[in-house]
């Protein structure tokens, strides 16, 4: 996602219809369509033609065309971006599959490279980029009685709590919920809520009538680790 999307949606999880429950929707509602937060580091929007390279010193280049307009930009490998390029490419495709994924590359210090292009509903498509080493951001989803429920991994721990910017700004992890086909989005996706994972990566959301479609979808922008920009990452279930 942009770096400057960084409002945060707020928590949903309800199973009762009290008071206090429906005060809570209220916000929700109004909370569902605030831009997300971000860690993979979000260069572009609007973007096509997109390469990317990485050069001996492992700084990658990124570039694309938008409104009619090549843009070159350069992740260092450590601190913040600037349009620019790098010179040559030590990097090679690699057969990894990620969601929405431009490019995928890989150097031979095991280290791995990605371009994703990734949609929300409600938003514009966000070119993100990724660097990182060992298992991608892992996402699961699945329908529970009346509730959606799902975790998210990196590496293998949990993905929770808050992932800083390129610039040291700390901001909330959250998993983007959508669904197909809710009431008044026939044969589209729609946008239902943001919510923030516990300390072992699950979530679990409420589906209240306004939210029972065919499909549901959950996005969650890979955490910032230790300089690591982990890969986007999105599951999709069959409603019940």
């Amino acid at each position: 996602m942009l770096l400057s999307e960084a409002t945060p949606p707020v928590r949903t999880r309800r199973a009762h219809r009290t008071t206090a429950t429906l005060a809570v929707a209220a916000v929700l509602i109004a909370g569902a369509f605030a831009p997300p937060a971000t860690a993979s580091y979000g260069i572009a929007s609007g973007a096509s033609h997109e390469t990317l390279r990485v050069d001996a010193q492992g700084d990658a280049g990124a570039s694309w065309t938008a409104a009619g307009t090549k843009v070159s930009f350069v992740i260092p490998k450590t601190g913040q971006g600037r349009h620019g390029t790098v010179t040559g490419d030590v990097s090679r495709r690699s057969a990894l599959k990620l969601v929405s994924a431009v490019t995928v590359r890989r150097t031979s210090d095991g280290t791995n490279w990605a371009l994703q292009e990734l949609e929300i509903a409600g938003r514009p498509a966000s070119l993100d980029f990724s660097r990182w080493k060992g298992s991608p951001t892992q996402l699961t989803l699945a329908v529970t009685g009346d509730h959606l429920v799902g975790k998210a991994t990196f590496n293998g721990r949990p993905v929770t709590g808050f992932s800083p910017t390129p610039g040291g700004q700390p901001l909330r992890i959250y998993v983007y919920l959508e669904c197909f086909g809710c009431p008044g989005h026939a044969g589209a996706w729609s946008p239902m809520v943001g919510v923030p994972p516990k300390a072992d990566g699950s979530f679990s959301v409420y589906l209240r009538s306004s939210w029972v479609g065919k499909q549901y979808r959950a996005t969650v922008v890979g955490p910032n680790v230790g300089g690591q920009y982990a890969p986007d990452a999105q599951a999709v279930v069959s409603g019940s």
